[in-house]
C-alpha cells in the first residue's frame, strides 16, 4: 500500500513537472521527494516518470495516475475548505491571479468587495501566467492566455490594446516623437520577445520591419514599472496602464495602439462555479469591467 505522504510528493512532481519545484512547495528535500515518487512506481510496478534533464515527463500510466490522484486530493481539499468555512461562520474564496493583474487592476478595487461582501473571506495569491491551475487551492483563477484550458471552463474578462507609454519628461526636446520610426531613437523595453513592437510597427506602416533589438522582461508589471522609472518605452496593456496614464505617471508617446494577441479569462472548475461567493465575486469583477 502506498502512503499518502507519497502519493503527495507524486502529485506535486506531476503538476510541476519537477522535483526541484515539488519539494519547495512540500517543504522537503528534493531527495525525499525523488525516494517518494519511487516508492509509488515499485508499488504500481510501472514507471510514472521519464526523467530528462532538469524536468520529468509523464508516461501513459503516469497521466492516469495523476489524473486520479489530482482530482482525489482537489475533493479532499474542497470538503476541507467548505468545512473550515462553516466553523468560521464564513465563506472563504480563492483566487489566483498573475503579478500584473493583481497589482495594477485587482488591488485598487477591492474595497469595493469588501465593502458589499463583509462575509466573504477572498485568498488572492500570485502565479505565473505558465503556472497551472490548482483544483486543489483555486476557487477561481484570471489567466492570461487564448482561453484553452480545458476541461476548466473560462471566459472572457476582458481584452487588452497595447499602447507605448513612457515616463513624464523622458522623450528628448531636441529627439521628438512627430512619426511612429521616430520611436527607434530611443529604448524599446519588450515583453517576452520582440514580436510586440514588430507587430506596432507593421500597424504604423513603418517599412521595412526595423530590425529590434534591446531588454526583453518576461512580466510586464515590471516591464511597466521600468518604464514609470525612466528606462525606456514600453507597450502598455490598456486597461491595466490606464490608472497611471491618469495620474501623469505615465504618457503615450504616439497615440497608436494594437490589439493584444490575448486576454485576461475566468478560469474555474465547473464544481464551484454554482457556489454563492464565486457568483458575487465573479459579478464584481464583470460590473467592474463594465465601469471602467
Amino acid at each position: 500500500m502506498t502512503n499518502l505522504n507519497a502519493l503527495r510528493a507524486f502529485e506535486a512532481t506531476a503538476r510541476k513537472c519537477s522535483f526541484t519545484l515539488a519539494a519547495q512547495e512540500l517543504c522537503v528535500t528534493q531527495a525525499a521527494v525523488s525516494h517518494q515518487v519511487r516508492q509509488v512506481e515499485e508499488a504500481l510496478g510501472v514507471r510514472l516518470f521519464e526523467r530528462a534533464h532538469r524536468r520529468v515527463v509523464l508516461t501513459d500510466a503516469g497521466t492516469r495516475v495523476f489524473a486520479t490522484i489530482s482530482r482525489a486530493f482537489g475533493d479532499i481539499d474542497s470538503v476541507l475548505r467548505e468545512v473550515r468555512a462553516e466553523g468560521e461562520n464564513k465563506s472563504i474564496l480563492t483566487v489566483q491571479v498573475t503579478p500584473s493583474f493583481g497589482s495594477r487592476w485587482l488591488a485598487r478595487r477591492l474595497h469595493s468587495f469588501w465593502a458589499e461582501y463583509p462575509e466573504i473571506d477572498l485568498r488572492i495569491y500570485h502565479a505565473l501566467p505558465h503556472e497551472q491551475y490548482d483544483v486543489r487551492r483555486v476557487d477561481l483563477a484570471v489567466k492570461w492566455g487564448s482561453g484553452n484550458w480545458a476541461p476548466l471552463r473560462s471566459e472572457v474578462l476582458f481584452e487588452c490594446q497595447l499602447l507605448p507609454v513612457c515616463a513624464p519628461g523622458y522623450v528628448r526636446p531636441d529627439l521628438p516623437v512627430r512619426r511612429a520610426e521616430d520611436l527607434l531613437h530611443y529604448t524599446l523595453l519588450h515583453e517576452d520577445n520582440y514580436e510586440d513592437w514588430s507587430a506596432w510597427f507593421r500597424a504604423a506602416d513603418v517599412s521595412p520591419a526595423p530590425g529590434l533589438r534591446g531588454t526583453i522582461i518576461n512580466d510586464s508589471n515590471t516591464l511597466i514599472e521600468a518604464a514609470i522609472n525612466l528606462q525606456g518605452i514600453a507597450l502598455g496593456r490598456l486597461p491595466l496602464v490606464r490608472e497611471q496614464l491618469q495620474q501623469g505617471l505615465l504618457v503615450s508617446p504616439f497615440d497608436l495602439s494594437i490589439r493584444c494577441e490575448g486576454a485576461y479569462y475566468l478560469v474555474y472548475d465547473e464544481k464551484v462555479a454554482a457556489g454563492d461567493s464565486f457568483v458575487k465575486f465573479r459579478e464584481f469583477l464583470m460590473k467592474q469591467v463594465a465601469a471602467g
